[in-house]
């Protein structure tokens, strides 16, 4: 009988404790959670690395969807309530942007939920602060983002900011980024921002502007086109702009000019924000000839650079072929010798990543590196080879690992010739090579030699 008290005195105490939980909860404007991430290893992609988690507060959206502000440049897995009860459910990624580090939560079978922020941008509009504006980027990013500039210094954790009840923004450091993001973000699914597609100048010398402004006052000087993201073949460096959506630039003055020029670019007229696909139309001045360019607006990615800065949205691509470890290079594979990469890895390849990396291709090729040389009875005399370019195999110049893996499955070949940077050869025939690669296997047992779309 004692016991059974116990265990109804147990239970009681259970329940009591999940209600005042789940009234807490439902109360909470803002929830603590933790999302966790799955490490990516650019220069072992094969592996799976150690999972790592980061708390971060979340709100509410309606229908089940949260919100919340965490790293960017990272891969989040999953997402849990901050909480004793192992009962709560985990939160799906919705979506990521890894650009600003939003990220969209959802949360399906709970019977009872906060009550929702409002996202109303005309009561923002409204009731919010208001002030000087301009536009940053946040870290590790490449989108501009217009933010308010705070009279007063925040941490530089993100934290959300209301009035009222009212959702007025995210507080980063000494800056607010307005609601009008959030809630783009939620309509659009959680699209990323768009990039305005090029880089411009507006602080030009005197020469220069003595040079341009003969013509045309308040020049617009192109400095860069980023290939897969702006107008690239249409636009080049040199280019001056002069009208952008039908707006002529001689009516932007000095004041704030390049804030004002991003706003034309990322914002409709009535100053509501633009979605990605939305057509961009400049009027240019090229070699004493007026040109019109149309474009639609896209995010930022760097897939389409001959050194890509990460391997957005997918693990790092490798191939394993005779125990040698070809990747394309990116800079994050160099960035991952730490710190003191510049001085730490290959310097040839320090050299391509400064000076090519957004070099411009009618094609999409990406630069392909022997990374390093399994140790293998098969391969003895080649694991001195290391961080080396791949420049052709039997006579065919290499520009992508898809090339590479095409090319030695050809039924044609009976040997291969693999010239590296250095003038370093490696000789294999294609029985040396079956050979190899069932060492590899039994050897290091990976799980596969290469991660490539069949």
């Amino acid at each position: 009988m004692k016991n059974f008290k116990s265990i109804v005195l147990v239970s009681f105490l259970v329940l009591l404790t999940s209600n005042v939980f789940a009234e807490e909860f439902e109360d909470k404007r803002v929830i603590e959670a933790r999302v966790t991430f799955q490490k990516i290893s650019h220069q072992n992609p094969w592996l799976v690395g150690e999972p790592f988690n980061r708390k971060l507060n979340i709100i509410h959206l309606g229908k089940g969807q949260f919100f919340g502000v965490t790293l960017s440049k990272q891969n989040p897995v999953y997402a849990e309530f901050e909480s004793f009860d192992y009962s709560v459910p985990k939160l799906a990624i919705k979506a990521y942007d890894g650009e600003t580090g939003f990220l969209l939560l959802e949360s399906k079978g709970m019977q009872k939920y906060p009550k929702p922020v409002n996202l109303d941008l005309k009561l923002t509009d409204k009731h919010c602060p208001t002030g000087k504006s301009r536009y940053v980027y946040l870290p590790f990013s490449k989108t501009p983002i217009k933010v308010l500039m705070l009279e007063q210094k925040k941490t530089e954790e993100s934290d959300f900011f209301f009035k009222n009840q009212l959702l007025c923004g995210i507080a980063v450091s000494d800056f607010l980024i307005p609601t009008e993001y959030v809630e783009l973000f939620l309509r659009s699914g959680g699209k990323s921002f768009p990039h305005p597609g090029f880089l411009f100048d507006v602080n030009l010398t005197p020469s220069e502007r003595e040079y341009y402004s003969k013509s045309f006052p308040n020049p617009l000087l192109v400095s860069e086109v980023i290939p897969g993201v702006g107008p690239a073949y249409n636009l080049f460096p040199g280019d001056l702009v002069t009208m952008i959506n039908s707006f002529p630039l001689t009516k932007v003055d000095e004041w704030d000019r390049a804030d004002k020029v991003l706003d034309l670019l990322l914002r409709k007229p009535d100053g509501r924000l633009r979605e990605l696909g939305e057509t961009i139309q400049l009027k240019l001045h090229r070699n004493f000839q007026s040109i019109s360019v149309s474009y639609d607006l896209r995010a930022y990615d760097s897939n389409d650079f001959l050194i890509p800065e990460e391997a957005k949205d997918r693990r790092p691509l490798y191939l394993i072929v005779g125990g040698f470890f070809f990747t394309e290079l990116s800079n994050a594979y160099l960035k991952e010798f730490g710190s003191e990469y510049r001085v730490k890895s290959e310097k040839k390849l320090v050299y391509l990543s400064d000076y090519y990396q957004k070099k411009v291709h009618p094609v999409r090729e990406k630069i392909v590196i022997l990374s390093r040389v399994f140790p293998l009875e098969g391969n003895l005399g080649y694991q001195d080879f290391q961080d080396l370019v791949l420049e052709k195999v039997n006579g065919t110049r290499i520009s992508s690992l898809s090339q590479l893996k095409t090319l030695l499955q050809s039924e044609e070949s009976t040997y291969y010739a693999f010239e590296l940077s250095g003038g370093k050869i490696a000789f294999f025939t294609k029985k040396e090579i079956l050979d190899l690669q069932q060492e590899l296997q039994s050897t290091y047992k990976l799980g596969r030699s290469y991660n490539l779309e069949d």
